[in-house]
């Protein structure tokens, strides 16, 4: 009996404090995105020369040297946060080039992911991909990799377009330029007050940018 009583107190003990790692990992884990979604934010509006970790702390009320404890240097915060986003951003695109539809609907299906996550979903990161200045020549080897590999994504689709319609290279290589330049300046002229959702912006512009695939002109 003693050593049934021993060992359910034992196999109690493993199990909380199984579950109490598990918590403290996903409240770490929390915290770091909230480190990011902050940092982001600091990286678009001051710039990467001109943000610091006193700042990014500031935005959630914390002090600067406490960022430490999760990230040794702004470069690897920096890092971190493009990662992540572009992690997430891959997924979403990947899972809908998979799809078994007709190429011309996955790719407008993409276009309009791809706006929801610049104006909707991932507002704060996509500046960091298309506007923020970063003179770290690892960071900017990095962003160049990420860069093209989703550019990638889209390209592979829009390829079995013209395939599938005809349209010859020269014009898949300048709808594709224009469908990027177009997606580029999103945030730069969309106002999220306003009287277009994001879903019918999305679903508007998506329309717009797949038109020169589908239908080989």
């Amino acid at each position: 009996m003693g050593g049934s009583e021993d060992l359910g107190a034992g196999s109690s003990g493993q199990l909380g404090a199984g579950n109490s790692s598990g918590h403290v990992a996903r409240k770490r884990a929390e915290r770091i995105r909230r480190i990011e979604e902050a940092a982001a934010i600091i990286f678009a509006e001051r710039g990467y020369d001109r943000a610091n970790f006193d700042d990014i702390a500031s935005r959630l009320g914390l002090r600067g040297p406490s960022l430490y404890h999760y990230f040794g240097s702004k470069e690897e915060l920096f890092l971190a946060c493009v990662e992540y986003s572009a992690a997430e951003v891959f997924q979403r695109l990947e899972a809908i080039a998979r799809q078994a539809e007709p190429p011309g609907v996955r790719l407008r299906r993409m276009f309009a992911e791809q706006v929801l996550i610049e104006v909707r979903d991932y507002p704060a990161f996509a500046p960091l991909f298309l506007k923020v200045y970063v003179p770290v020549p690892e960071i900017q080897a990095r962003l160049t990799e990420i860069k093209r590999a989703h550019g990638d994504i889209i390209r592979r689709v829009a390829r079995e377009c013209a395939a599938e319609t005809g349209l010859d290279r020269d014009s898949t290589r300048v709808a594709l330029m224009a469908a990027f330049g177009a997606l580029a300046y999103v945030q730069e002229w969309y106002s999220p007050g306003g009287p277009l959702s994001a879903e019918d912006l999305a679903d508007r512009l998506a329309a717009t940018l797949v038109a020169p695939f589908v239908r080989g002109d």
